[in-house]
Order: structure tokens, then sequence, then C-alpha cells
């Protein structure tokens, strides 16, 4: 039996449309190796589907606002301590991300397919060696990730693996589940969630990113747009003030003007170039009450502090 690309896809936009169809019109080079699947949580156009053996429109496409789900970003500004927040997007998306995996590796596993190969939709892939050498790992080995240098969280765009030793969580579809291994992951990183269920089968191949991008790329939707927000406050655990940093990276052409109203007395006005952070220390945290950050004279947040004091601490701060 053939191999099967399961690419996952969210296209709401017409430019990320475009996307996978390039995708999927590369894919077409190996269908004689590789069958195709497509599993999207946005209607799939009939010339895409066409091109596929197989495409499911998951509708449901669930967001979770909840700060205990929501997945922590991080800047590193001066290359000394690092901020994590999860304040960057008001929601995280990674429920619906494992909806799109586990339903396609489910219906892989009904359909009696052995080898997965999963892709992210947002990838122009000119060579498909990998994929080949990644079948031919298959045949003795549980898994195939790719990791960057010095980092434990495998790549997220591509991973190959046995259906049969999947853990069950990964076919068989389960909310409570996913929920709670979301709420009890510190970093929130899917990529890391899934790296480490495949790791549990100790049968794993890792290879270094490099062999994989060469003559592809990859992620080409998160470097053209999802533009991370730092426009934030965050907890400072080295002097334990609450302070604020923004990063001006979508004005290109045009200052970003802030207004802080902190404590509803303190005001302070100041603007942020194109490309430049800024970094705002408002004070000891145990006086901090509410912070309104208002932008180019509209209210962008608001923050009440006595109603989050604790939990504030543990979802936006500096590294001490």
């Amino acid at each position: 039996m053939k191999d099967l690309i399961l690419i996952s896809a969210f296209c709401n936009t017409k430019d990320k449309e475009e996307v996978l169809r390039g995708l999927v019109n590369d894919c077409q080079a190996v269908k004689d190796k590789f069958d195709i699947m497509l599993v999207s949580h946005t209607v799939i156009p009939d010339d895409i589907a066409e091109k596929t053996d197989y495409s499911l429109y998951d509708k449901k496409n669930e967001l979770l606002y909840d700060w205990d789900m929501r997945g922590k970003s991080w800047l590193n500004i001066d290359d000394t301590r690092i901020i994590f927040s999860i304040f960057t997007c008001a929601f995280n998306t990674h429920l619906a991300v494992w909806r799109l995996v586990i339903l396609g590796n489910s219906l892989a596993k009904n359909l009696g397919y052995e080898k997965v190969h999963h892709l992210e939709y947002d990838a122009h892939r000119n060579d498909f060696s990998e994929l080949h050498k990644n079948s031919n790992i298959l045949d003795d080995h549980d898994a195939v990730l790719y990791m960057f240098s010095n980092s434990v969280v495998p790549f997220g765009s591509y991973q190959a693996y046995r259906v049969s030793s999947l853990d069950p969580i990964l076919y068989d579809l389960n909310e409570d589940k996913i929920k709670k291994m979301i709420k009890d992951s510190p970093v929130k990183s899917p990529e890391e969630m899934f790296g480490n269920l495949l790791n549990n089968n100790q049968n794993v191949v890792r290879k270094t990113i490099d062999d994989l991008f060469l003559g592809n790329h990859f992620a080409i939707s998160h470097s053209t747009q999802n533009k991370l927000n730092w426009r934030l406050p965050y907890y400072d655990k080295l002097t334990s003030h609450l302070c604020f940093v923004i990063w001006n990276n979508e004005n290109i052409d045009e200052n970003l003007n802030v207004t802080l109203i902190y404590n509803k007395e303190n005001i302070r006005n100041f603007c942020v170039a194109p490309s430049i952070w800024h970094v705002n220390d408002l004070g000891k945290y145990e006086d901090a009450k509410e912070l309104l950050v208002i932008l180019n004279g509209k209210v962008y947040s608001h923050f009440k502090f006595d109603e989050c004091r604790e939990q504030f601490k543990e979802v936006s701060f500096r590294e001490g």
C-alpha cells in the first residue's frame, strides 16, 4: 500500500488558499508513491479536492480563550532575559490543530495506511527525497522528527510516523483529554506535545532541520502574516516590577503612538518608530491596580490586576 501524505489546513484568505493549492500541485509529482489526504477547517475548493485522494472538511474550529489554555510566546529583546506572555494573541488555536491531525490519522488507520507524512498546508516542495528516505526509515522505526540545533522541540511543519505505533490520543478524538494536555503543558506548544507523544515509543529517528529545507519552504503563512502583537504588560521576576513592552513590527512606515494610563492617574505618552521595541517600567507590581493601553487613539487593552494578581505573574513575565 502507498504511503499517505496528510495535509492539515486552515485557509481563511485567498492568499492562504493559493499556498495550499500550490502544495497540492507539488504533491502530484509523487502520486505514484503517495496518496494525498487533505483535512481542513475551511471549505475546500473543488479544483484542490479533485487532486487529492481524500478531502475532509471539519466545520468545527473551536478557539480556546481561557488563560490556562493559551500558549506563551517569547521575546528576547536584548539577549539577556526572555519575556514570555500569553497576551500576544487573544486565543489559542491548538485544539483546532489537534482535531485536524487526529481526524486525519483516524481515517488513515481505518483505511489501512501504515505510513503517514504529515504536512502543514503552508509549504512549497520542490524536493520530495526526504519523504522517500523517511518511508524506508519507517520500515524499522516508529517516527521521524526534525530538530533545530540546541532545541528539544521538534519542527512542527512536517513529521513522518507509523500509524500502528501512535499513542491512541493521536487517532481517537477525545477533546477533554486534549484540553487537559494543553492545560497541563507549561508552554502549550503543540510541536512539543506532539513530539513527546511520538517519543513515548523511544524508536524515533531525529534529523537536522537542514536536511528538510533543501529546495523546500515551510511556514510560508507564518512569515508573511500572523505577526505576534508584542504590546503588553509583564511581571519582571528580577525586580518585582510591572513593565510594558511594545514592538512596532506592523507599521512599516509609521510611528505607533502609545498612551498608557496606569492606576487611572499616571499617564504616559510616547511613540515607537517602525521595527523598534520599547520597554516602560511602571513600578512595583504590588502597587499595580489597573492599566489601560491606547494605541493611535484607540483603546487596545485593559488590565485589572486585583482580579488576576497571582495568575498574571505566571502567564506574562520576564525571567529573573
